[in-house]
């Protein structure tokens, strides 16, 4: 009778485990570094994607529009990078309104204020403020916009340009990468199943394939060719991408609003 009862308490113990391991289902929070929940409808979903989608095409298209600014003014020359944000944020508005009829009015309305904050130039969050990350060397005591709108300076080298672009580059590619993580994890967990996000993001053993580890490989690449001002030394790139995961995260939940 002991032994039934220990193999009884023993089976509970693993139910209950098993039951602790299973991933969040529609409508509930992701986790704890995830803000957001898993989308509770089918077309909450299909929404929540294509948001995402133009989410990170936006953040690419203004690294764009950044680093064409950064070559022009080295030249000496000038560029209207606010007509080329202006046309990269029209384009997320499109693909916003494109797929609007599934969204819910808060997963809109939430869009739109992700929009805003990327592009206000005051925001502190903003990619304009953001700028400064990778053209943060003021040896050449030449801001890279004169009106003030983007920050960060003029690369004082042919070698610190091709590293602040580089770095520029990979920042918009990372968070291109964690965004289409979370999607796989909301996908994954609508549908009843695990996903391990964390190895999405970090590391994968198993595939070597994580969007830090990869974003790691092309800094370590961009060290080797060498002429990285200080400010985006190894230590200073890793924290770039520490920073760019933990606000990607942090902003989760103006793409999966919970309900």
């Amino acid at each position: 009778m002991r032994g039934f009862r220990s193999l009884a308490i023993g089976a509970g113990c693993l139910s209950a485990t098993l039951a602790l391991a299973q991933p969040p289902s529609m409508g509930q929070p992701f986790d704890d570094d995830d803000a957001g929940c898993v989308p509770d409808t089918v077309e909450h979903r299909k929404c929540s994607e294509a948001l995402a989608k133009a989410l990170a095409g936006l953040v690419v298209g203004v690294a764009r529009c950044h680093d064409r600014q950064a070559v022009m003014v080295y030249a000496g020359g000038s560029f209207d990078e606010e007509t080329c944000e202006s046309k990269a944020g029209l384009h997320f508005e499109a693909r916003r309104d494109a797929v609007a009829p599934a969204c819910s009015p808060a997963q809109l309305s939430l869009a739109l204020a992700e929009e805003t904050q990327l592009l206000d130039p005051s925001d502190p969050r903003s990619l304009e403020a953001h700028n400064a990350d990778a053209y943060c060397d003021s040896s050449s005591g030449r801001p890279i916009d004169p009106a003030g709108e983007d920050a960060g300076w003029v690369p004082a080298s042919s070698d610190a340009l091709r590293c602040a672009r580089g770095v520029a580059k990979n920042v918009a590619t990372l968070t291109k990468a964690v965004l289409r993580c979370h999607g796989r994890m909301a996908w994954m967990f609508f549908g009843g199943r695990d996903f391990d996000e964390e190895a999405c993001e970090d590391f994968d053993p198993l595939t070597g394939r994580g969007a830090r580890d990869r974003y790691s490989a092309r800094a370590d690449k961009l060290i080797a060719r060498g002429g990285c001002p200080p400010c985006l030394d190894i230590t200073h790139q890793e924290g770039l991408a520490l920073d760019t995961v933990t606000n990607v995260d942090a902003d989760n939940g103006r793409l999966y609003p919970c309900p």
